[in-house]
């Protein structure tokens, strides 16, 4: 299994969008971007895409994995056979780590924004459908495990292994750095979310600064 190397230095805040237009997907359609053409990972790193299924089957669908090999999963993302999104990933110790949204069954014919974030320095995976934060991961001997990244191609669709689902994407984005929540609502409401410093709690304070501000001059 091939690894990223962590001395390898990440670009700032880069985003690339892979799919723009709604594009129609098949079990046997997939695109495939390679390692070269995505922005630099070193440990953080967020997906967001708009999702359409058309019809489901009884198999387990691809809707994007990264990595060749079976034992190299940073980042994927499957549909059950229930049609529940079940972000997956390598850990330490654990190539196929993350969650099952049993709660959270996809309907036909309709769209769903997903948005997909992990970093190793807070050791977690965030999972968010329509905006809404729905589910996460958190890693438990936070000393010795971490994410495992890869350098393998990028399949949005079919993996070499496992059927592509039936539907389609658009607006798919594959981010070198966390999305924060604030930043996942921006993405999914069409701002870019590279323009924001990713400091929400400094934005709050500037935003409160320029209330009392406005106050104070609307007193003298």
């Amino acid at each position: 299994m091939m690894r990223i190397n962590n001395n390898m230095k990440q670009e700032q805040r880069k985003c690339r969008e892979l799919i723009t237009e709604p594009t129609i997907f098949t079990p046997e359609h997939n695109r495939i971007i390679s390692h070269a053409e995505l922005p630099v990972v070193k440990n953080e790193l967020s997906i967001t895409l708009k999702i359409y299924l058309e019809s489901h089957g009884t198999e387990w669908y691809t809707v994007f994995y990264k990595g060749k090999a079976e034992n190299s999963r940073t980042p994927a993302l499957w549909l059950n056979p229930n049609k529940v999104p079940c972000p997956r990933f390598s850990i330490t110790g654990n190539f196929d780590a993350g969650i099952n949204m049993n709660d959270y069954e996809f309907l036909l014919n309709r769209w769903y924004h997903i948005a997909y974030t992990l970093s190793n320095p807070d050791k977690r995976m965030n999972f968010y459908i329509d905006g809404e934060w729905v589910g996460s991961f958190s890693m438990t001997k936070i000393q010795v495990e971490s994410f495992i990244f890869n350098d393998g191609p990028l399949y949005i669709g079919k993996h070499l292994d496992w059927k592509g689902f039936t539907g389609q994407i658009s607006d798919f984005r594959y981010y070198n750095f966390r999305l924060s929540h604030r930043e996942v609502l921006m993405d999914y409401s069409g701002e870019d979310p590279t323009k924001h410093n990713g400091n929400d709690e400094s934005l709050k304070k500037s935003i409160v600064g320029s209330t009392i501000g406005f106050f104070f001059g609307l007193m003298t």
